[in-house]
Formats: structure tokens, sequence, C-alpha cells
């Protein structure tokens, strides 16, 4: 009996400095991640007269400039990169990929409008022509908002405004496992079968946050005009736990605003996956 619980103890002990030896890789990774920032502002103006309407490109991206190895490096990168500012720049340098993406933008932009400005022309005074149907902006700001535990989460906020009534902002996040270098994807997190589980919780959590107790009043509201309540990737990891965040147009109409909901660990520990890569969050 004696040997049976010195071999249980020693299990336990085992287990216990496995569990302490990954959390502290993990916090070891967090704590050898650096970052920097690229910045441009800059306008182009049609047929390059400065008098003339133009487009505005504003970006702040961030990116990291040392991780525990190159390949996770590049991995979170790539990325990061191909959110912002499309997937045939991934895999670039930074500063290539914004010079290159600068280069196109502005070029998109005056093979759309400078054809329709000439036309304008032709039809009225220089004076007449509003402004504001050939002032195109774009913005793409992201920043580094989480760092502990093996997990990196980076938020990045977008404006197009490409004439029209208003532009469109969208905020998007990426959480990235220090570990590997990847994403963090939902199916990462959960167990098969979570998707019914957790937008009841998602839908329950909505419901208290608008004070209803009905997914009809929250339609009455507003919500699901658009598309119904589901598991969004579009969410931000912490110490507290989940916020799921859903744009405009989303699940509830331009004039609603973004929405945002929050479900701590402790209500969705049950569907999480063993050894998943938030473990050392909860």
């Amino acid at each position: 009996m004696k040997k049976n619980s010195l071999s249980i103890l020693s299990i336990l002990l085992l287990a216990g400095t496995m569990l302490v030896s990954c959390g502290g890789k993990k916090q070891s990774e967090s704590k050898q991640i650096a970052t920097d920032s690229i910045k441009v502002k800059e306008t182009s103006h049609l047929f390059n007269d400065p008098k003339k309407p133009g487009c505005s490109l504003d970006i702040n991206l961030a990116y990291v400039t040392k991780a525990s190895s190159k390949t996770i490096q590049d991995s979170i990168n790539s990325s990061l990169i191909a959110t912002c500012l499309g997937n045939q720049y991934a895999g670039k340098d930074p500063k290539t990929a914004i010079n290159e993406f600068k280069a196109a933008y502005v070029k998109g932009y005056k093979n759309d409008v400078e054809q329709f400005y000439l036309e304008d022309q032709k039809k009225n005074h220089e004076d007449e022509i509003s402004s504001a149907w050939y002032n195109y902006t774009k913005t793409i700001k992201s920043n580094f908002i989480f760092n502990e535990h093996g997990v990196l989460v980076c938020r990045i906020n977008t404006y197009d405004y490409t004439g029209g009534a208003h532009g469109n902002h969208t905020s998007l996040f990426l959480n990235f496992d220090l570990l590997t270098g990847r994403r963090i994807y939902l199916k990462d997190l959960f167990k098969e079968g979570y998707e019914k589980v957790l937008t009841s919780l998602l839908l329950a959590q909505l419901e208290k946050d608008n004070k209803v107790t009905s997914e009809a009043e929250l339609e009455e509201i507003g919500y699901f005009i658009t598309e119904p309540l589901s598991p969004t990737e579009n969410f931000l990891l912490n110490d507290d736990g989940f916020t799921f965040f859903y744009n405009v147009y989303e699940i509830a109409p331009y004039v609603m605003g973004t929405t945002t909901i929050k479900l701590p660990f402790s209500a969705v520990e049950s569907m999480m996956k063993e050894n998943n890569p938030a473990d050392g969050l909860y």
C-alpha cells in the first residue's frame, strides 16, 4: 500500500511539474516578444494637382521584430500583413509590403476616378464639382493589446471611404499562439460540436446585456435583421475570458453600431479542449 501511495504521489508531482513547465514556457514566449510599427500618412491627388481631389492613406502597422524563433516571428507578421493589406502581401517584409500596397492603392484610385472626373469637368464648372465624391480615404491602424501566457493579441481598426453617405469602420482581432506563431481559431480552443452551446451562451448574454428575456425582444430592438447570431472568429482573448466582436451590419443595422459580447472562462471552460493555446489564461 505504501509503495502504491508513493507511485501515485510521484505521478501527481510529475503532472504538476509538467503543468508548471508548460505554463512557464508560455510566459517565457510572451516575454521574448518585441514589436515596432511602420507609419505612413500621405495624400495623392488626381493628375498630381494639389488643387484637385485625392486619396488619403493613413497606415500605422504594428509587427513583431523579435520572437523566440524567426519562424514564429515570420508566421505572425505574415498573418498580420495579409489581414491588414491583403493576401498578396503575405510573406513580404513589412516595409516592402506597405510600399507595394501604397503604390497599388494610389494606382487603383486614379484608374477608378480620373475618367469620371474628366467627364464631370465637361458637364460642370470646376467649382461646381463635388469633391466629396472624389476624395477617398483609407485608414489601417493596428496595435498589440495583450501579451500574456503565450497568447499575443492584435487589434486592427480600418476605415474606408470611397464617396457616398459614410465610410465603413471595422475592427478585427487576431489571437496568436506564441508556441507556434499560428493564429488561434475557435476550433483550436473548443471541443468538436461546440457551436450550438456557444451560440446559446452568446444569445443569453446578449439578452442580459440588453435587459430583455427573449430572442424575439432582441429582434424588436433591431438585432438579427441582417444575420442571425453565431460564434464569430472575430474575438479577443485575455485574462477575463472571451470578447466576441460584431461589426456593423453583421448582426444589427448600421445605426446600432458594433456589438460586443463577453463570456468569462468559467462559462465555457467545460467546452474547451485540454492543452489548448489559451489554457494558461485560466
